[in-house]
C-alpha cells in the first residue's frame, strides 16, 4: 500500500514500534470550498450563521482507482466524502483516511499537534 497525502503539509506518523515515518504532500491539495453563509439566528444580539461548504467539482482529477493507494485528507473533507460515498458508492474507488488528531495525536510541550499514531475513517 502507498499513501497519497492530499494536504499541503507533511504528515508524521509514529508506528507502534516507536519509529516515525513522514508522508510528504503529493502536490495536489483537497480542501472543502466555502459555499456561503446562511443566517441561522442570533443570541443576545449577536448574529449566528450556518456556513455551507462544497467539494471541488472535479474529484476524479484528485482520486484515481488503485487498490494499493490510500488517500489522506483532513477530517471535515473525509466526512463530506463519506456522505458522497454512502449516497453513491460507485462514484469513487478509493480508500480515504484522515490523521487522528484526537486521541491518536502526538503533541509537543505547548499542546500543538506534531504527529499522529494512526489514521481514521468514518
Amino acid at each position: 500500500m502507498k499513501f497519497v497525502n492530499l494536504m499541503p503539509h507533511p504528515i508524521v506518523v509514529r508506528k507502534p514500534d516507536g519509529t516515525e515515518i513522514v508522508i510528504e504532500p503529493s502536490g495536489k491539495v483537497l480542501y472543502l470550498e466555502e459555499a456561503g453563509d446562511v443566517p441561522w439566528g442570533e443570541v443576545d444580539g449577536i448574529p449566528i450563521f450556518a456556513r455551507r461548504y462544497r467539494l471541488p467539482e472535479d474529484l476524479r482529477s484528485v482520486f484515481y482507482r488503485g487498490t494499493d493507494t490510500v488517500f489522506i485528507v483532513n477530517l471535515p473533507t473525509l466526512m463530506i466524502l463519506r456522505g458522497l460515498l454512502t449516497a453513491d458508492p460507485l462514484r469513487f474507488f478509493a480508500i480515504i483516511v484522515a490523521p487522528d488528531t484526537g486521541s491518536g495525536a502526538i503533541r509537543d510541550e505547548q499542546g500543538r499537534i506534531i504527529g499522529t499514531t494512526r489514521f481514521i475513517t468514518v
